[in-house]
């Protein structure tokens, strides 16, 4: 039973004379305690003597050197485990029997030595956090409870918008919705609880596509003393307690859920026992996290990587849903977050004032400008990409000019070499490389031992090295726990077998995060972890971790240093996903405050640069759409926190932002500019805008009026109708239950979507010719054809002005995709006509127009955006 508080035993000092330090230490091995330090944390296996004291002098190892100088010199065998100021909230100070006093509350046994002038307890370390949280806060103690941070500068940013946006529109017909664009570690789970603080609200849902998040929402909610008395639910959760927490009005809830299972239903096609509770809430909140998955409905995923089909289909819905429109749950507001929604926000799902953004950019910016101690971005490592050209060899020219390309995808094809085993599980079979000579030179490619081919290919004659991979002392401490990015399972099994026979890589501890056996979700951790701790305890060189895609989001493994990206991956939002994985922060901080980080920088090392940095050229004009930032000073921004560095020819050179865009957009040829201006990702085609489309009807009527739009507004109906439908049938069925006639339905609604894409790249396709015909090449696209006469239009493309100013307003047209799609055709045309000496025309200079803005040809060109 817990002893009551002794009013005599509480100690309130308003101003001591000095500031006063709390502190604990334990005895090293003391009563033979078993205890384990790791690092990065001070958590104990379980109880030891702990020693609570204060002190006014500088440093708590003073005050204990007093103490125990003599006994232990220099203190050795005496671990200090917290050293901080012993201040409350509201600015009084606390003392040690304040402390002791919440100890002996809990039931917490003191224990005083011989001349009773010391007392220690028999306390884990968090029982003694959690003791000096609820002392400095005034609120409960809770043994979980051991944070009390305060939220960073830009969470407090979040909060507030968040907050007046949803109470300016409390009263709309519509559900108010507002969405986050913050990369890894701005802190998402947190920041969004403290939005539910600061509404009042007391029941929300979150929902995910990833359930490997699961850790970080539970841990946030319990740990911090900001949400006392909130309750946290989800699967395991037993189904009584689960529904007596919701009926209970004055217990705030946290209810966690996967898409995955909520759409689910039982064997009787009925919603799933434990979800019932969910669909009778009246949620004041839902939020929807890691929505850039959420937002790759409707096949987009397919359009935007083909190679991540597979993994989608394994470990994702193929066909998303919405919380609020596909499922029917009552919320008065809806939360999106995500590190990467580009889609979402290209395609007009929100409009500027319903989102806030947060960038690795905006996170390093704030890091070096941090002025004093305690910079809450000090373990927040900077990103460098090292980038390796495998030569000319490695990809050709074909006999029309255009670049075929290199891929790495194909470079490490791999294949089972036992086909005819009828075994599902991939850990059974035996897997190797189509050109396991080639792969193996690779590998020695990374230790910067070169084949005679090899030198001929990425040192292009010079006979000068770069710093390799596993090669440099450069690199020594990022690679020590790193992970390799392969196509498909194949490859990362294949890859496993190569590295363990390997006389050098058979000293890494080799781990294979793919396939069923690896686990789903978070599953997928804990071998990753036992592996890098096996590697520790046996002191390894460190770990290799191989994925085709599982841990590549929404999952933190600290350790990783960094990532080689060996497969082709086509959208920015896939490799920077993944990138970020290794930006996680690894440190831990030392009994008086201060941090010691583990790592930084971290590295991506990457072997086709032609590919990498297109994707980064592309990431920072999507990064131009999100604020008033332009594409180029936003990869001018991007290049100068993400330095590159590209060795090809024999030297390695660090590139600036000219560099980059050069680069990306070098082997534009004709019919390759041709295929980017059929590219579907151009056009948006879904309920949305289709739904847009039919509001209104004079547009229709004079699209019906061209030959190939002919029946739109009958296509574009079916297509609604259907989606709404067939949305209620999956809702209602489970998507795996839909019968042969909804099945049928699907797939011809599919097709006319198709269709009517195809309708829209067909007008699409015409956009460059008139371009080329017109001489106005430093206003926005969008603005010189709303200003011209429209004859020439018309004749050109078959559409009046009016009718594009229509069709851009209702979210058609990718204002992204189409600003790169210009670049592209402006260098191609400036190229061309410099070819052909035309009078007056040479390199870009000046304003550039692109689609709905211009750009500074000058500034994109010419570098002055250069890496420091």
């Amino acid at each position: 039973m817990s002893e009551p508080l002794d009013s005599a035993e509480v100690e309130t000092v308003a101003s001591p004379a000095s500031q006063k330090r709390i502190y604990v230490y334990r005895i090293i091995n003391e009563n033979d305690v078993d205890w384990e330090r790791h690092v990065g944390s001070t958590k104990s296996t379980g109880r030891g003597l702990l020693k609570v004291g204060e002190t006014t002098k500088p440093t708590a190892r003073e005050r204990i050197y007093q103490q125990l100088g003599t006994a232990y010199p220099g203190l050795a065998g005496v671990e200090i485990l917290i050293d901080e100021p012993a201040q409350r909230a509201d600015g009084t100070w606390f003392g040690d029997r304040d402390v002791h006093a919440v100890l002996k509350a809990q039931g917490i046994k003191a224990i005083r030595g011989p001349k009773k002038d010391s007392e220690k307890f028999e306390a884990t370390l968090d029982e003694v956090k959690a003791a000096i949280v609820a002392v400095r806060n005034g609120t409960t103690f809770e043994s979980s409870r051991t944070l009390d941070f305060p939220m960073r500068p830009e969470q407090e940013d979040a909060v507030a918008l968040t907050a007046g946006y949803f109470a300016a529109h409390a009263d709309d017909k519509h559900t108010p919705k507002f969405l986050w664009n913050a990369k890894m570690r701005f802190g998402k789970t947190f920041t969004a609880y403290q939005v539910a603080r600061e509404m009042g609200w007391k029941r929300v849902l979150v929902l995910t596509y990833k359930p490997a998040v699961q850790t970080a929402w539970k841990d946030d909610l319990l740990s911090h003393v900001d949400f006392e008395g909130w309750q946290f639910v989800d699967r395991d959760t037993p189904v009584a307690q689960a529904t007596a927490l919701a009926n209970d009005e004055q217990t705030p809830l946290v209810w966690f859920a996967s898409f995955q299972d909520l759409g689910g239903k039982d064997a009787e096609g009925a919603i799933k026992e434990r979800n019932e509770t969910i669909h009778l809430t009246d949620w004041d909140c839902i939020v929807l996290d890691e929505y850039h998955f959420g937002a790759w409905r409707e096949g987009a995923r397919e359009l935007y990587d083909p190679a991540d089909k597979g993994l989608a289909e394994v470990e994702e819905p193929d066909d998303w849903v919405t919380a609020e429109d596909d499922l029917g749950l009552d919320t008065k507001h809806v939360l999106y977050l995500s590190g990467t929604p580009f889609r979402a926000i290209t395609g007009g799902e929100f409009t500027e004032d319903q989102i806030f953004n947060w960038t690795y950019v905006d996170e390093q910016r704030e890091k070096a400008k941090w002025e004093g101690d305690s910079n809450p971005y000090i373990d927040l490592p900077q990103m460098r990409m090292y980038a390796y050209e495998m030569g000319a060899s490695a990809a050709h020219w074909a006999e029309d000019g255009e670049f075929n390309g290199f891929s790495l995808s194909e470079y490490f094809r791999a294949r089972r070499a036992d086909p005819e085993s009828k075994s599902r599980r991939v850990e059974t079979g035996t897997y190797v490389f189509d050109d396991p000579t080639r792969v193996s030179e690779f590998l020695e490619m990374l230790r910067g031992k070169l084949t005679d081919q090899m030198k001929s290919q990425v040192l292009g004659g010079s006979g000068k090295k770069a710093p390799f991979p596993y090669e440099s002392p450069d690199f020594t401490d990022a690679i020590k726990h790193s992970v390799w990015y392969m196509a498909d399972v194949a490859a990362c099994f294949a890859m496993r077998d190569l590295l363990q026979s390997h006389p050098y890589f058979k000293g890494f501890e080799i781990v294979v995060a793919a396939g069923s056996g690896a686990g789903m979700g978070a599953a997928a951790k804990p071998p990753v972890e036992q592996a890098i701790d096996r590697a520790s305890k046996q002191h390894k060189s460190g770990s290799i971790t191989l994925s085709c895609g599982k841990l590549m989001t929404g999952v933190t493994i600290r350790e990783w240093g960094a990532i080689l990206m060996l497969r082709s991956l086509k959208s920015p939002e896939s490799y920077f996903q993944a990138a970020f994985r290794v930006q996680s922060p690894w440190s831990y901080r030392e009994p008086d405050g201060s941090v010691v980080v583990l790592k930084d920088p971290v590295l991506v090392f990457e072997f086709d640069p032609n590919r990498a940095l297109g994707l980064v050229a592309e990431y920072g004009l999507k990064l131009g759409t999100t604020g008033d930032t332009t594409p180029q000073q936003a990869i001018g921004e991007l290049i100068n926190y993400l330095p590159i560095f590209q060795f090809s020819g024999g030297a390695m050179l660090q590139l600036d932002a000219a560099d980059v865009l050069n680069i990306a957009t070098t082997g534009v040829g004709a019919s390759a500019l041709a295929r980017r201006w059929n590219d579907p990702l151009l056009v948006e085609v879904n309920e949305h805008t289709l739904s847009a489309l039919l509001d209104q009807p004079d547009l229709l009527e004079a699209l019906e009026q061209i030959e190939d739009f002919r029946n739109l507004a009958n296509m574009a109906e079916q297509v609604v109708t259907s989606t709404k439908k067939l949305k209620k049938a999956e809702r209602d069925k489970g998507k795996k239950n839909l019968d042969d006639d909804e099945k049928k339905e699907k797939k011809e609604s599919n097709s006319v979507k198709k269709q009517i894409r195809e309708k829209l790249q067909k007008f699409l396709a015409k956009i460059p010719v008139f371009m080329y015909v017109t001489d106005f090449r430093e206003e926005a696209l969008k603005d010189i054809i709303e200003s011209l006469d429209s004859d020439l239009f018309t004749r050109v493309t078959g559409l009046t002005v009016e009718d594009f100013r229509l069709l851009n307003k209702i979210g058609v047209f990718n204002a992204s995709q189409m600003d790169a799609a210009i670049w592209q055709f402006r260098s191609f045309e400036n190229a061309s006509l410099h070819y052909a000496d035309v009078d007056g025309v040479g390199d870009l200079h000046g304003k550039v127009g692109l689609w709905d803005t211009t750009v500074d040809a000058d500034e994109m060109l010419e570098a002055e955006q250069a890496v420091g």
